[in-house]
Order: C-alpha cells, then structure tokens, then sequence
C-alpha cells in the first residue's frame, strides 16, 4: 500500500483566507477534489505539510454569462458539470473535453481550475518513490538529470489537460488573486517550456485560480476535441487536439489547431494561409500535415513519438471533416 506524507488540512471560507494561509503556512498546497495531487502524494512527488482545501469557497463556483457575452467558469466548477452545462454547449469542443478527463468519479470532484494547473506528467516522474530512486531521480524530482533528453538543461513532462488545449484556442483567460489582490493572465502566457513543477506556470505559486474567462466566439462557430489513450476511460492523453473554427456558409474563415501532450507547453500550430477558403478534401489535407510537421513527440509518455506524431495527422484530418459536415 502507498503510503501518504502527514499533512494538516486547512478549511477556509473566502478566497481571501485560503490565499493568505497559503502564503504564510510553509511547505503548503491548494487542493480542491484533488484526483491529481492525492495520487502524486502517494507517490511521494509532493510532501506538504499543509493542504489548503478550497471546497468551501461558493465564490468559486458557477458557471455564467457576463455582460459582454464573456463566459466565466469559477475554478471549483467539477469537469462534470462542465460536460453537462447548457451554457457551455455553444462550445462543443470544451465539455466534450471535459467529458473525456478519466472517469466518471474523478468527473464528479476533479474541477477546472484542478485540470488547467496540472501537474506536467512524464513516465520518468509519474512513478513510486522506489521505482524512481532505482532508475535514478530525474530533473524534474531530487534529480540533475533528464532521461527523456539526456540532459541537464530543462524538463520535457508534458503539459497532460483535456481542456486546456481547447482553452487555449478560445483564446481563455486566467483569473487568480494573491495577497496583493486579483488579477488575469492569458492562457497562452501560463505555461513555461520548462516542466519542473517550480518552473511550468507563469503565476507567483501562492495564487489561488478563481476562475476562466473565456471570450465571446465569432459567429459560424465549431469546434471539437481529439483524445488519443490506450483505454476508453481512465488513461491521461497520450496525444489531444482541440481544433476550434468559424465557417461563413462553406467557407473556413477561423482555424486554430492546439496540440497537448507533448510538452510542457501545449502546441499552437502555426496555421498561417490555411483560412479564407473551403474545407475540402485537398484542405483538409494541407493542414492536416501542416500539423504533423510542427508536432515533435517526446518519450516523455507512453506511445512511439512517431506513432503519436502520426495520429496528429490523423486526428487532425478527422476533426476537420467532422466539423465540415455540421
């Protein structure tokens, strides 16, 4: 049996509260439903001594419609209630990726804010203390070493969220405060290059995410979301792809491609020429290889890189035709 570290939980009620015992009590953590963090500590990847538990903050909560058409998703919002909301059925892709975070328990506690601050994932990381004291620790945890590159310079875990490609090709906002007071950053401005939990998000580490603004979508709107995993349930991806558009009748006039899974920043394809015409079959193509082109695997997961590599051609081209025939 994994054994976890001894830890004290916290129980604030307002977000104010739980930001300030996170900055003043040392070696502490958020935790909300804490599918993600349980397991780590069992694995002895984390070893706090306080748990801040941000269950009992309503202000984080709720899904709405702001005045100018913006959508707000507190941070406590479950991915549950996410792939049921009516609200956010005008974004397909969004709760379908949410629909396909593990199973149906971790659904019901796992939360957004929980999904966009993931802990990168690599299978030289994601294992037991003895399993990674025997190969040896890597960068990432107690090591200087990465095993994936074979170099000491940065960590290549991969940045592993259903949601956040699709968040970032709806051009999403963060919202967190700190002791200094709220504030935003861009979705496509949070994450690093560098894995290590200390390095892979632009924020100070004591803020507390309250929520994602996301703007309003162009007319024409449709979007979808690909998973690739070994099992139907469960698994985390090995590769995913969010591919979010705008159509005029026939006529593709928004693209964006994010590719997640790869490395500690998801991928933003560079789709530069592919709009303004029609989705056929030859276009499809053409930016289906566009993809495969910009997309570079690591064994930093399970799966060949060139097999994954593959699949975002595959996958790519498949979205698009499904999107063309809405």
């Amino acid at each position: 049996m994994l054994r976890m570290p001894a830890f004290e939980v916290h129980k604030p009620r307002t977000a104010h509260d739980a930001v300030l015992l996170r900055a003043t009590l040392p070696d502490s953590l958020f935790v909300a439903g804490g599918t993600d963090l349980l397991p780590n500590l069992k694995h002895w990847l984390h070893q706090p001594k306080h748990l801040v538990s941000l269950l009992d903050l309503p202000e984080l909560r709720g899904i709405t419609r702001e005045a100018d058409g913006t959508l707000h998703l507190g941070a406590a919002v479950t991915l549950h209630e996410m792939a049921t909301s009516p609200l956010l059925a005008e974004i397909p892709a969004l709760p379908l990726a949410a629909s396909l975070v593990a199973g149906p328990q971790h659904r019901r506690m796992g939360t957004i804010g929980g999904n966009v601050m993931l802990d990168t994932r690599c299978l030289f990381y994601n294992q037991s203390e003895e399993w990674r004291k025997a190969v040896g620790y890597c960068l990432k945890k107690d090591g200087d070493w990465c095993h994936v590159i074979g170099s000491g310079k940065s960590c290549v875990a991969a940045q592993s969220s259903d949601t956040v490609p699709v968040l970032l090709g709806l051009g999403a906002r963060i919202r967190y405060v700190t002791s200094e007071g709220p504030a935003e950053v861009a979705i496509v401005d949070l994450y690093e290059k560098d894995g290590r939990i200390d390095r892979a998000r632009n924020i100070p580490p004591s803020a507390l995410v309250t929520g994602i603004a996301i703007p309003p979508r162009a007319s024409g709107h449709r979007s979808t979301y690909r998973k690739v995993r070994t099992r139907a349930a469960v698994d985390y991806p090995q590769l995913s792809i969010a591919v979010i558009t705008s159509f005029d009748g026939s006529i593709l006039t928004d693209l964006s491609v994010v590719v997640g899974a790869l490395l500690p920043q998801p991928k933003i394809v560079d789709l530069d020429g592919m709009t303004g015409v029609a989705l056929d079959d030859a276009a499809i193509a053409a930016i289906a290889e566009r993809v495969f082109k910009q997309v570079k695997p690591q064994t930093n997961l399970h799966g060949a890189p060139e097999w994954r590599r593959h699949l975002a051609r595959v996958e790519t081209a498949r979205a698009l035709a499904q999107l063309r025939a809405l």
